[in-house]
């Protein structure tokens, strides 16, 4: 048993707001655009009726005006994969092709459809298709920027562990898919894949619907090799539990917590953790400190003063709601990777169970959305909630980027001002989430100078670090406050 280390802070520190606007869509994806909105995909939402209706939905959310954007979407997105391309634009891959079918006996089949979403017109781009369905898969990015989607329930409903990769520059900027091929290890549904600073993928052990008899380990996609890693407590109650990669992603640490069990009521969710260093010869999972409570369908979200928040979920499987023993958990805390340490975040008001998400906005605060009620007609949550760190009731440090300073290159350096001498400047890959899934989330550390207001800070040369992409640039000041994002570009 390990004990829970934790910082006092009496109340909990930061405070929660539900968004005066419900989302008009059910919010089973979420994913932050190079332009600050947020891209939220519905699909076909868990409804069968809608599906057989071809009434799929998007919408993008400005959580500066609080406007939404009706997107018309082409196939049904639902349960799909999705990650940020080296443009801005967002990859969405495979999704729904049937719901399940009494009379064949099938369960949910997989959609081979691919789609990008481009930002500057709104609209969703057709790509070329999969080579098969996937429902559930995993899309995360290569430091070439290339992205490797993998996992499924195929258009057979057969549960595969195929493997494709997307470059997006091929095929005069068309896009292709390589030839599929068959992973190493078998990946349950959405996994949960780290890039490693080597370029292979740690599979943290956290899946959708994963009965925990798939190890947790490291995966070469190059190669096609993978090794287990040992030590991850509690291996068969990560169900939609969080995995993240603790900041800054040079130190090459990722931290495992929470997660259940579905669909089964007698395993309740844990409160463990576990943190894992990839930087050692042979990594192995050690013990961290316990969440507050136990929870299933956490998300973890990192913060741009280099700390991790983790919110929402359950004691037990959402299918359970109707049970006495079922129960929301509200609670929050913030966890500090340079102690070791949680610390009491205010509690949440607004409860999330699967199908929901967490997103950090460029302004500092998270949204979070979605949750499915049960799969027997319960409403859908429609509210989001956004939670707003201690950080943004400081006075924050400003930074004025130039245009060209905007465009980086690895290795290179870029100067700026800032108003207040800064302790750290680092950027934050945008978050794409689903399930309680976001394993491209990482913050990366800029070394820098600093000269009264101009500070030069350099990029890390590694692109396994960096893929290329859209990245939030922040300084934190020497009292550990950030500013509020300025989007840079990584090529």
């Amino acid at each position: 048993m390990v004990a829970i280390v934790a910082v006092a802070s009496a109340c909990g520190v930061g405070s929660w707001t539900v968004n005066p606007t419900p989302s008009p869509v059910r919010a089973v994806h979420a994913a932050l655009l190079k332009n600050g909105n947020v891209l939220l995909i519905q699909g076909s939402g868990n409804d069968p009726n809608l599906f057989a209706a071809g009434t799929f939905k998007t919408t993008e959310w400005n959580p500066v005006q609080n406007t939404f954007r009706s997107v018309s979407t082409p196939y049904d997105m639902f349960c799909s994969g999705h990650a940020a391309l080296p443009d801005g634009s967002l990859l969405v891959a495979g999704g729904t092709a049937a719901y399940p079918d009494s009379a064949t006996g099938l369960d949910y089949r997989g959609s081979n459809h691919a789609y990008k979403y481009d930002v500057a017109t709104h609209k969703y781009v057709a790509v070329p298709d999969l080579t098969e369905g996937h429902w559930y898969p995993t899309l995360v990015n290569r430091g070439d920027g290339t992205i490797v989607m993998v996992s499924g329930l195929d258009q057979n409903a057969a549960l595969k562990s195929n493997a494709q990769i997307f470059d997006s520059t091929a095929a005069g900027g068309a896009g292709a898919w390589s030839s599929q091929f068959t992973t190493a290890s078998f990946f349950p549904p959405y996994p949960a894949l780290h890039l490693m600073a080597d370029g292979r993928y740690l599979f943290s052990g956290v899946s959708t619907f994963g009965d925990g008899s798939d190890d947790a380990g490291i995966w070469d996609a190059t190669a096609n090799t993978f090794t287990s890693v040992p030590g991850l407590p509690d291996r068969y109650q990560r169900d939609m539990g969080a995995s993240v990669m603790l900041p800054p992603a040079q130190s090459q640490r990722v931290m495992v917590m929470g997660g259940g069990s579905h669909p089964k009521p007698e395993v309740v969710a844990t409160a463990s953790t576990a943190i894992i260093d990839l930087s050692t010869p042979s990594p192995s999972f050690t013990a961290g400190p316990d969440l507050a409570e136990s929870k299933q369908y956490v998300s973890a979200v990192i913060l741009p003063d280099r700390t991790v928040l983790q919110s929402g979920g359950s004691n037990e499987s959402y299918l359970d709601r109707d049970l006495p023993s079922f129960k929301y958990r509200y609670t929050a805390q913030i966890f500090h990777p340079d102690t070791g340490a949680w610390e009491t975040a205010k509690s949440s008001t607004v409860g999330r169970t699967y199908h929901s998400e967490a997103l950090l906005l460029p302004d500092g605060r998270v949204a979070t959305f979605g949750g499915n009620a049960s799969d027997a007609g319960d409403p859908f949550e429609m509210r989001i909630e956004l939670y707003t760190p201690e950080y943004m009731t400081k006075t924050r440090p400003v930074l004025t980027v130039g245009t060209a300073a905007r465009s980086f290159a690895r290795g290179g350096t870029t100067t700026f001002t800032a108003d207040q001498p800064l302790k750290w400047v680092h950027i934050v890959r945008p978050g794409s989430a689903t399930h309680s899934n976001d394993p491209d989330q990482r913050l990366v550390d800029m070394p820098f100078t600093q000269t009264g207001s101009s500070v030069t800070a350099t990029l890390d040369p590694n692109p396994n670090l960096t893929p290329p992409g859209w990245y939030m640039l922040f300084g934190v000041d020497t009292a550990g406050t950030p500013s509020v994002a300025t989007w840079v570009h990584v090529t």
